[in-house]
């Protein structure tokens, strides 16, 4: 195995390499990983999602895991000549029978594989690592290079190794078992972070950590004000909330925020607060701001964030309110179509969708809050007569929807009977205050139609009365 081995790598001499330096790329131990999962019954399928083709450091390693798992999801049995058809014919001047007997020599069972995953992973991260700070070190000398876009590199990179290690964590099912009974004994332990509306904790659960949360809408919706008025509530609640605004100035929140904790008939409206004009009613503003100003919230108004950059800016003000007895219980991100997208996909918009969705979940599972991704809708909502959107008028929805934990659509009949020139009154009246909240998809839950009333000039959600 060795020997072979040394072929991948070229033949180097073992004393050449430092004894206190870890060698980053352990062939043996990759070689002896890949022919366990190839020669023992259930091994692939037991490392299912467990194992990425990256890990390899070897370009035909990684080639032979990836055609293997291929043969299994689409239902082949893994027998030796399958396997081999499925390799190239030379391999390093080896032919791949030779190869093949030499990857599967020294196959350990299912139960021994656990040590060897562990190392490939470990090495890999390294490389990773290494890279990072290698090219960090070469573009930071460039006359023209960016140093914010190379430390936003930086950052994806290092997200890259944290998502996988977020991934890491497990118990048995009886250490689960135990953990549920101690939840139900107290049922508080189950419940999310407050909305601030009670029909949404009753059907939702409220907004409950590690999840991602998804909230749709065409404009006009009501999706700024439903982040507004929800996050205003969970923050006074005691519960940290951090808000990544890339459409709207920190002011433009405050002021809805403002427009919405007043909560009175003749308040001002949001729009009113941002022209300066209080009718009257300085003192109700300056006690909304009193009480706001107490509130465990942080805005991040920056006009273009990367995935990386939310979730470095996430972590560290997660652990500074820590540091102020505060637990971080929600993040908004507003919204998903202005994140900056990585360079890995390079335009290709489902591919990149589905890259923020799966982030921002992994995000809320190593942060251990819950993530509310705000989403436009496309505008084939605007052809159909019946304007009220389903699953499939999400954008680039596939991977959304397999993200996602809890996804809602918001709609106002108001906002689309105003633009009828012959509208019915009574129709219009009665459409008057009223948000539809529409639970498409609810994993621990069921879905439903929940009626709500808003505001949409003071940025207020409440329960229909």
């Amino acid at each position: 195995m060795g020997r072979m081995a040394r072929k991948l790598q070229g033949d180097w001499p073992v004393s050449a390499i430092p004894a206190t330096k870890i060698a980053m790329n352990e062939v043996d131990t990759e070689m002896s990983l890949l022919g366990s999962l190839i020669a023992t019954e259930g091994a692939l399928e037991y490392s299912a999602g467990l194992i990425k083709p990256e890990w390899f450091s070897e370009p035909i390693l990684r080639y032979i895991y990836e055609q293997c798992t291929k043969l299994a999801e689409a239902g082949h049995r893994l027998s030796p000549p399958t396997v081999i058809a499925a390799m190239p014919e030379d391999i390093a001047g080896v032919p791949r029978s030779q190869f093949y007997a030499h990857l599967t020599r020294e196959s350990l069972p299912v139960s021994m594989i656990g040590g060897m995953l562990q190392t490939v992973k470990d090495r890999w991260a390294r490389r990773v690592l290494a890279e990072m700070g290698q090219s960090a070190i070469e573009q930071s000398q460039m006359h023209g290079a960016d140093p914010y876009e190379v430390a936003s590199r930086s950052m994806s990179m290092i997200d890259t190794v944290m998502e996988v290690q977020a991934e890491k964590s497990g118990s048995s099912l009886s250490e689960a078992g135990k953990q549920f009974f101690e939840d139900i004994a107290n049922p508080d332990n189950l419940k999310g972070d407050t909305t601030g509306v009670r029909i949404l904790d009753s059907k939702l659960n409220g907004f409950r950590r590690g999840q991602l949360y998804v909230v749709a809408g065409r404009p006009g919706m009501g999706k700024s004000a439903f982040m507004c008025s929800t996050a205003r509530r969970t923050a006074l609640s005691g519960v940290g909330v951090l808000i990544f605004s890339l459409e709207m100035t920190r002011q433009e929140i405050f002021a809805r925020m403002a427009a919405d904790q007043i909560d009175w008939t003749k308040a001002p409206g949001f729009g009113d607060l941002l022209r300066g004009d209080l009718k009257g009613m300085d003192d109700h503003v300056g006690n909304a701001y009193e009480a706001l100003r107490k509130a465990p919230m942080h805005i991040d108004d920056s006009a273009r964030l990367t995935f990386a950059e939310i979730a470095a800016k996430a972590r560290r003000l997660k652990a500074e309110m820590e540091m102020h007895g505060v637990r971080l219980g929600t993040i908004w991100i507003d919204h998903m179509g202005l994140v900056t997208p990585s360079d890995r996909y390079a335009g290709n918009k489902v591919a990149e969708a589905g890259e923020v969705s799966g982030r921002a979940r992994a995000l809320a599972k190593e942060l251990d809050c819950c993530v509310i991704l705000l989403c436009q809708l496309s505008r084939e909502v605007e052809k159909r007569d019946d304007k009220r959107p389903v699953m499939s008028d999400l954008r680039w929805s596939g991977e959304i929807e397999q993200d996602a934990h809890v996804i809602g659509f918001l709609f106002r009949e108001e906002y689309y009977l105003n633009q009828q020139e012959d509208v019915d009154e009574i129709m219009l009246r009665d459409a008057r205050w009223k948000m539809d909240f529409l639970i498409r998809k609810n994993r621990n839950g069921a879905t439903d139609d929940v009626r709500l009333w808003c505001s949409i000039a003071h940025s207020s959600i409440r329960d229909n009365v």
